[in-house]
């Protein structure tokens, strides 16, 4: 049995009452959560100083680790003085054997240097595509970039969620211990249904962002009138310009429906009931929902770009495409008995690839090799 301590504060959006998860990440990192526990081993978690909320029911095996108050200390001397040495000693009374950051940042390399000097195993997990090459300019300082890339030096393990990652790691720290492993899910087998007919609506589900591609959305949209596209997903702070300006466009259109935010026990119910996930996304790096889709024999429509290890064209899971037009034409030829068996080929995939136990035991293994 292992200790893993778990650090991304937004985890505990899903481990407390009243709470309000954002983000892939920390859907995936709580499967993980859950996968350890099952197979046995100890979980800990960071959480706010001044967070009170209790822990739901399911949840009562994580223990929760107060780090710091998100609002106080002096605003320029609040990193140096107070949160990094308050993160020090998180680690510290935990006493972890390794410990687990969901999303690299700048202060992934700090928490490097408290491991190493603590004996504790650090596990960095690449959330997305675009920290690994040029698309990091976009969203992330210079700064931000020069202290990831030594946080990626100084991890004891990387784990990546495609061959992508893991080829680009893998050039720039050839000796670093480099793990290639899907994306868990938790498979309820009751709704592991096939799909009889080609029926219901396209589902679009993501928070709204310049990521998610929202002009390609609206050109979907725009080039399916007779398709029924229901959107969930809530807008984000500081949203960039183009993000706003589809989002009002698509809420003119007449086949668009905004559904809001899908609670967490409802995504399954919700994927079932469409005839095909949409997802237009610029980059990804493995989306959850491709998984919680394929639980409920749902195919997935993605741009050529958004096919982790090519599995939509191997597998048969789905429509790549490369523009709304050209999705318009492969759409436009797929049959029946052609659906059926794409909805049959991801369920069977998801099970085959995704089981969270599995994944688990997969992991674990890699970190006592």
């Amino acid at each position: 049995m292992a200790r893993f301590l778990f650090t991304q504060f937004q985890n505990v959006e899903l481990i407390v009452e009243n709470g309000n998860p954002i983000g892939g990440a920390v859907v995936e990192t709580m499967v993980w959560v859950n996968s350890l526990h099952e197979n046995g081993h100890e979980i800990d978690q960071f959480k706010y100083a001044n967070d009170k909320r209790g822990k739901l029911s399911n949840y009562g095996f994580i223990k929760l680790f107060p780090v710091y108050h998100p609002t106080k200390g002096i605003r320029w001397l609040r990193w140096p003085l107070y949160r990094l040495p308050n993160i020090y000693k998180a680690i510290k009374r935990s006493k972890p054997d390794y410990l687990y950051a969901s999303i690299p940042g700048w202060a992934s390399y700090y928490i490097a240097l408290f491991c190493r000097k603590l004996g504790v195993k650090m596990i960095l997990r690449v959330a997305n595509d675009n920290m690994l090459d040029e698309r990091i300019k976009i969203t992330h300082s210079k700064f931000d970039q020069i202290f990831i890339a030594k946080a990626f030096k100084l991890a004891d393990f990387i784990s990546v969620q495609n061959e992508f990652q893991y080829q680009t790691l893998k050039k720039q720290f050839p000796d670093k211990k480099i793990l290639k492993i899907y994306n868990p899910i938790k498979i309820d087998k009751s709704k592991n249904i096939v799909k009889k007919e080609m029926k219901g609506y396209l589902a679009w589900v993501a928070n709204f962002r310049y990521q998610k591609n929202l002009k390609q959305l609206f050109e979907i949209a725009s080039t399916f009138p007779d398709e029924k596209i229901k959107i969930a997903g809530i807008p984000l702070k500081n949203m960039d310009d183009e993000t706003k300006e589809y989002l009002e466009k698509l809420k003119e259109l007449s086949n668009v429906e905004f559904v809001g935010k899908v609670p967490r026990e409802e995504i399954f119910n919700f994927l079932s009931k469409a005839k095909f996930l949409l997802s237009t996304s610029r980059y990804e790096g493995f989306s959850n929902t491709f998984l919680e889709a394929m639980v409920v024999g749902t195919p997935i429509l993605t741009p050529t770009l958004v096919n982790p290890d090519g599995i939509i064209d191997r597998f048969n899971l789905g429509i790549t495409y490369q523009n709304a037009t050209d999705l318009k034409s492969s759409f436009n030829k797929l049959t029946v008995d052609e659906y059926i068996k794409i909805s049959s080929n991801t369920i069977q995939f998801v099970n085959n690839n995704h089981d969270h136990l599995v994944l688990g035991k997969k992991l674990v293994n890699f970190l006592k090799e």
